[in-house]
């Protein structure tokens, strides 16, 4: 007997030995307590704990791997925030759902509170999405490289994944899509747009040629949609029933800390989507602040703007070096590829003090890193250690 666990983010081989005795007793464990694992799921067992590669954030890192806003909240309006949370009742539960955020978002979003849901960031949707729809062998299409979660919640429900490569451009290849749907007809498609990690979108016509293609219920992951001067696909959400859009407040509205993503579809879908979902998931303190974040519109926009900007300095910088690869994004992220290999690359930096990402294990993107649009100082710092390395 043997199998692979993680630990500590390094794989191990246990087998019958002194040694795997000795690990497991230094552990309060022997070999016979690990009968349990005859009761997890044999797709949870395979699965890796998920992890990012870095080091602990102190003042001297310069933070450029998680795609997060590089700005926080103002000091007065955090301070604000916190004397309102602290003339709360901290021993209530709050809402089931959290309807005073419903309604900013209705009004903010111009839809009814009944296309809406709230929760703990995306990614718990995410999984609510999964427990409504996806069950032993359900088949699940997703484009390849796209975010890692999609592919980890199909397996956790033990569904099947139909996996269809970008072009070679990183584009989404609509017509390969279409095809493998209407041929294997998946319940669900999931589509980030725009994409990480690459940074590409996908245009609403083609949405629109998904959606009357096949009947699959399909999800487009909108987290990084105000970095984007494409549409969104809320302006066709009225006329499609099989349509979901998630949205964060981690990106554009600096609450990465806080967790609180949302979810748009037509009513009926929703009140479906709602049955499995764990209730009481949106705590009052980070609902609060993302109500006050939507009424400060003025404060997001110029704060979008200038990562944007940012992001335009990264991409002019990158492709004036030799030996650099990098693709356009309408996201706050870029990808890069050097003459160098990524893993070494990526320590160099990190030897410097700046983190960025290493996305070379994704399907087509052998090689590749990632970086986000931090401050002017931040991505200056990055490509000044960069040049240092090339």
């Amino acid at each position: 007997m043997s199998f692979r666990s993680r630990f500590s983010g390094r794989e191990i081989l246990y087998k019958h030995s002194n040694i795997k005795t000795r690990f497991l007793t230094s552990f309060g464990m022997t070999i016979k307590n690990m009968a349990f694992l005859k009761h997890i799921k044999p797709s949870i067992q395979k699965l890796e704990t998920y992890s990012v590669k870095g080091r602990p954030l102190s003042p001297e890192l310069i933070k450029l791997n998680q795609n997060e806003n590089p700005f926080d909240l103002p000091d007065e309006l955090k301070r604000e925030l916190i004397e309102d949370f602290y003339r709360q009742p901290w021993n209530r539960y709050p809402d089931v759902f959290p309807m005073h955020l419903l309604e900013a978002l209705s009004k903010h979003l111009n839809l009814p509170i009944e296309s809406i849901i709230a929760a703990n960031g995306s990614n718990e949707l995410m999984y609510t999405i999964g427990m409504a729809i996806i069950g032993k062998g359900t088949k699940v299409l997703i484009p390849t490289p796209t975010f890692f979660l999609y592919e980890k919640i199909v397996r956790v429900f033990d569904g099947e994944l139909i996996e269809v490569p970008m072009k070679s451009d990183l584009s989404f290849d609509v017509e390969a899509i279409i095809r493998a749907a209407q041929a294997e007809k998946p319940a669900l498609i999931i589509l980030n747009s725009p994409n990480s990690p690459t940074g590409q979108s996908i245009l609403i016509a083609d949405i629109e040629r998904i959606l009357n293609e096949t009947d699959s219920i399909v999800i487009i992951d909108e987290a990084y949609i105000e970095f984007s001067d494409k549409p969104s696909a809320a302006t066709i959400l009225s006329t499609y029933d099989r349509l979901i859009i998630l949205r964060t407040f981690s990106k554009a509205f600096s609450l990465a800390g806080l967790r609180i993503g949302y979810l748009l579809a037509q009513p009926v879908l929703v009140s479906q989507i709602l049955k499995p979902k764990i209730p009481f998931t949106v705590n009052n303190f980070s609902a609060s602040i993302a109500i006050k974040l939507l009424q400060k519109n003025d404060l997001v926009q110029e704060r979008i703007r200038y990562i944007i900007q940012q992001r335009a300095y990264l991409y002019k910088n990158l492709s004036g070096q030799n030996g650099i690869t990098v693709f356009r994004s309408d996201s706050n992220f870029l990808i890069f590829k050097s003459k160098n290999e990524a893993s070494v690359l990526f320590e160099r930096l990190l030897s410097e003090n700046v983190l960025i990402r290493d996305v070379s294990s994704y399907p087509m993107l052998n090689g590749f890193l990632r970086v986000n649009a931090g401050t002017e100082f931040e991505n200056n710092a990055f490509l000044t250690a960069l040049k240092k390395y090339l």
